[in-house]
């Protein structure tokens, strides 16, 4: 191997010395030049080119963003000198569109700007969809450029038209998004993706977003991160709290069956809002006893005696007692009371009901559901279904929705999950064709640039090095002796003038000049000169 290393090597200094001046000198000019302009070229697409990220209100605005780009780190930005207007590198500007809706501030690239320019015959339903197709566009390419997982992705916005009436102005816009996955991709991306779509579309939560793959895995639903506030009195927002709970809970077991990418629940709770109080005395008596415990005892005795009696004394006590009344001279009186009183025992039992009593036996729920069905156009092209039709006639034959028949089963796992009857439950679910176009080939124009030019620049330096390898060497023949008259006739006639006397005069100025250009015709000249007088 060294060997041949070495052959090839004495070879091209071989042949580097077999060539003439001129040619060295063409191949180090050439070799220079290609060296020089593929440095320029690398220099001139390597410089980093700017794209207006935000045009900031506030010079607090910009130093928030600053902070952001700053924190996430790896990003090659600018700002003005006022602060107000942040440039972010064109090759970094989805990164940061979506790190800045993440961060619930929307850029200038989602700007509706883009889209106002047009003439008299542009409309506002113009505008407004080419609003919703630019937003949609600047999505796909930010995921794609953001996350390495996400080999494609198509996304879908409903905007609500704006009529003036106040439900318009409330409602919230939906985006559906598939995406084709090559790679590891989690929840907390989905949760981010999410969040980013909502502040770009200006919605307050993502509760009407929705992420799916291409595979049907639901990736993202739109009331994943809902939760109980508990810090409102009012009825009606306890009543539509309690029932987003219960739709969470009918979507969590519709989703568990992976039958279904969009669901939609409207559920309707009856709530019984009234206080209520219960108080509950229970009388019980001691064990082992019939009669409750002593509370309260009055004896009272007297005894009184007239007249004639008996000796002072204990001795007439065992005579029984008369109650007698004589009216002949001895009198005796004996009175007696007793009073007892016995309570049982009493257990007093006291509940207290707030208001907001679920009853599911009353209540009823709605649900809309729909299956995505994936079609790609280079499948349907595979299998033949585009023979003597478009791809955009195909979608138009097979764009409708499709009612899909149920099984009972649905209604009974919405009715145990939540607790409302199932003769309370409706269920309507469709399937749906989501089409995917085929993707064109991704080569911008400064790439084509650069490659011709490296093609071109690589063929001229072949070109250069094969033809003076292969050029074969002929030897030179001598040049044939000009004539004189030949160069007496090459040299204008010019007429003399006898002015003044010069240094040099135009004739042998133009021999001169004839001798330097010419310096081997002027040799063999001198040389049929010297011939012709001495031959």
């Amino acid at each position: 191997m060294q060997e041949r290393v070495k052959d090839l090597l004495k070879k091209i200094i071989d042949w580097w010395k077999g060539l003439k001046i001129k040619q060295r000198t063409l191949i180090v000019c050439i070799s220079a030049g290609i060296i020089l302009a593929f440095v320029i070229i690398v220099t001139i697409f390597n410089r980093p080119e700017y794209t207006l990220l935000k045009e900031c209100e506030s010079a607090s605005e910009g130093a928030q963003i600053k902070e952001i780009l700053d924190g996430e780190g790896g990003y090659t930005y600018r700002i003005s000198d006022d602060g107000l207007r942040v440039e972010v590198a064109t090759s970094q500007i989805g990164d940061a569109n979506l790190l800045l809706a993440s961060n619930s501030i929307i850029s200038d690239q989602y700007g509706i700007d883009k889209v106002t320019e047009g003439g008299l015959g542009v409309t506002e339903a113009d505008k407004q969809k080419r609003y919703i197709k630019m937003l949609q566009d600047e999505l796909e390419h930010d995921f794609m450029g953001m996350f390495p997982a996400i080999k494609k992705a198509t996304v879908m916005l409903h905007v609500p038209e704006e009529n003036g009436t106040l439900i318009a102005v409330e409602q919230e816009s939906s985006a559906s998004i598939v995406l084709e996955l090559d790679g590891e991709f989690t929840a907390d991306n989905a949760a981010f993706l999410a969040r980013a779509v909502a502040t770009a579309l200006g919605n307050d939560t993502t509760k009407r977003i929705s992420i799916i793959d291409t595979t049907g895995n639901m990736l993202y639903s739109g009331d994943d991160n809902f939760q109980i506030t508990g810090s409102s009195n009012s009825p009606m927002v306890v009543k539509q709290e309690s029932e987003q709970v219960v739709g969470m809970k009918v979507k969590d077991a519709l989703k568990g069956t992976n039958n279904f990418d969009s669901i939609e629940v409207a559920v309707n709770l009856v709530i019984d809002f009234s206080d209520t109080r219960v108080v509950d005395h229970n009388y019980y008596a001691p064990e082992n006893s019939t009669q409750g415990l002593l509370a309260e005892a009055h004896i009272y005795t007297s005894d009184s005696t007239a007249g004639g009696g008996d000796i002072p004394g204990t001795d007439s006590n065992d005579e029984p007692a008369t109650y007698m009344v004589e009216t002949n001279g001895q009198q005796s009186t004996t009175t007696s009371e007793e009073d007892y009183k016995y309570v049982p025992g009493e257990r007093i039992t006291e509940s207290n009901s707030v208001g907001g009593i679920i009853d599911y036996a009353g209540s009823s729920a709605g649900i809309t559901a729909i299956d995505y069905i994936i079609v790609q156009e280079e499948v349907v092209k595979n299998q033949g279904l585009l023979d003597g039709i478009s791809w955009e006639e195909y979608k138009a034959q097979n764009s409708g929705r499709k009612k899909m028949e149920l099984d009972e089963d649905y209604i009974n796992v919405v009715a145990r999950a939540t607790g409302i009857p199932a003769e309370n439950i409706s269920i309507v679910a469709y399937e749906e064709n989501w089409f995917v176009d085929r993707e064109g080939l991704d080569i911008e124009a400064a790439d084509v640039i650069v490659f011709v030019l490296i093609l071109l620049i690589l063929a001229l330096l072949a070109f250069v090095i094969l033809r003076s390898m292969m050029r074969e060497r002929v030897p030179e023949e001598p040049e044939e002796p000009l004539p004189v008259d030949a160069l007496l006739q090459s040299t204008p006639d010019e007429t003399i003038e006898d002015i003044e006397v010069e240094p040099k005069s135009e004739t042998r100025l133009v021999l001169e000049k004839f001798v330097e250009e010419n310096p081997e015709a002027a040799a063999n000249l001198l040389r049929n000169w010297l011939n012709e007088d001495w031959g």
